[in-house]
């Protein structure tokens, strides 16, 4: 209704329909793009390019300054920046091997690079250091390594541990329904993938476009497996 009369206000000062819907999507703007998935992951990125740049600089100043080191090579990890991020992190494990956070980030360098088994290792160490540490995402990532070698039951393992730390991990409950597929559980895999599908439905809008290639993909199986 407020939009209505501003339209109607809009119109009698400018005389012109057309140029008051004009007038009106270009107020909207701001506000659309604030609320917006888009300027979220921009504001991320953001955020991490700038950590990024403080990060450097504070290894300008100390190189040998473990916790900023490991910072940066996460931070390059999650931007996809494998063979840089595993330069920083291969500086500073040998003074950041008790560190969950540079085990795992340098884990997923290896196993990005093709050393699978020194990645996994370095994961599950992580992990021994801190069961809990990344909210499950270790866990994904050693059901994926089990997955890509054809291990089924050994991912589907993973995946469970993962959706038992993260309950809500779209991804999560696609690939443990996918893993139970492979295993001949039909009636297991639907709950998985439906779970996937309720997750994703119930998800907070600003975590929607993780979580939307795998509900696609749960949607497909689900629909395969009927």
């Amino acid at each position: 209704m407020g939009r209505f009369f501003l339209f109607a206000l809009l119109t009698w000062i400018t005389g012109n329909p057309l140029l008051a819907v004009l007038v009106l999507i270009a107020l909207s703007l701001p506000g659309w793009w604030a609320g917006s998935r888009y300027a979220w992951k921009m504001g991320r990125w953001m955020r991490a390019w700038g950590e990024a740049g403080r990060l450097r600089r504070a290894l300008a100043v100390n190189p040998h300054d473990v916790k900023a080191r490991t910072d940066l090579g996460a931070i390059l990890v999650r931007q996809g920046r494998f063979r840089e991020a595993r330069a920083e992190l291969t500086q500073a494990m040998p003074r950041a091997d008790d560190l969950p956070e540079a085990n795992y980030a340098l884990g997923l360098c290896l196993l990005h690079d093709g050393d699978g088994e020194k990645g996994r290792e370095l994961v599950e160490r992580a992990l021994a250091l801190n069961p809990k540490f990344g909210y499950g995402e270790p866990y994904l990532r050693l059901g994926d390594f089990r997955a890509g070698r054809g291990e089924w039951e050994r991912a589907a393992e993973r995946y469970r541990q993962a959706t038992g730390i993260h309950s809500s991990s779209v991804e999560g409950w696609f690939k443990l329904g996918q893993a139970l597929d492979h295993l001949d559980q039909r009636d297991d895999a639907r709950t998985a993938l439906r779970e996937a599908i309720s997750s994703y439905r119930t998800a907070p809008w600003y975590q929607r476009s993780e979580g939307r290639p795998w509900v696609r993909r749960a949607h497909r199986l689900l629909g395969s497996l009927r």
